[in-house]
């Protein structure tokens, strides 16, 4: 591993902890209609999208550790679903796809309502609450398209880093 490869997966890091850090503190993110942006989850995507499958996994496990416990759930949830997503976007983009703002934006339209639907089906359909199709339009729905909406940011700042710091 070269120098520059370093320097980029310890900025990758910083840019983790800082949307976390955006993401947990109360008032800073404002709320649109109920519902917050996961900002972890388009920055594992965002680095999927440019790094190859194992440096992407492993990106994806810290950011859904990270989000798992900000959102004091059960741990696990997210770490399964970013680490599968990533993958999956890590490959078709080394492999399959161009890289660019149209396919991480498929893949946002794709994966982001995907994994909060799975949230909600798991932590409010199944657990048997009442009215949840309300709840999904007011808290979920915003939920979704807010995180699509910062995609486009992490993208643009992601490009930039890789090629900036692209190995010679």
């Amino acid at each position: 591993m070269n120098r520059l490869t370093i320097i980029k997966y310890v900025i990758y890091v910083i840019e983790i902890l800082l949307a976390l850090l955006i993401q947990g503190t109360p008032y800073l993110l404002p709320e649109l209609f109920g519902g917050k942006a996961i900002l972890l989850l388009p920055v594992a995507m965002t680095i999927a999208i440019f790094e190859d499958e194992i440096p992407s996994l492993i990106f994806a496990v810290l950011c859904g550790f990270l989000a798992d416990c900000s959102f004091s759930g059960p741990i696990g949830f997210y770490v399964i679903t970013f680490s599968v997503l990533c993958y999956i976007v890590s490959m078709l983009n080394g492999n399959y796809i161009r890289r660019n703002l149209l396919t991480a934006m498929l893949a946002a339209v794709i994966g982001i309502p995907v994994i909060l639907f799975l949230q909600f089906l798991f932590y409010y359909i199944l657990a048997g609450y009442d009215d949840v199709w309300g709840f999904f339009v007011r808290h979920y729905l915003s939920r979704i398209l807010y995180t699509l909406a910062v995609v486009p940011v992490f993208y643009g700042l992601n490009r930039f880093l890789n090629r900036k710091l692209k190995a010679k």
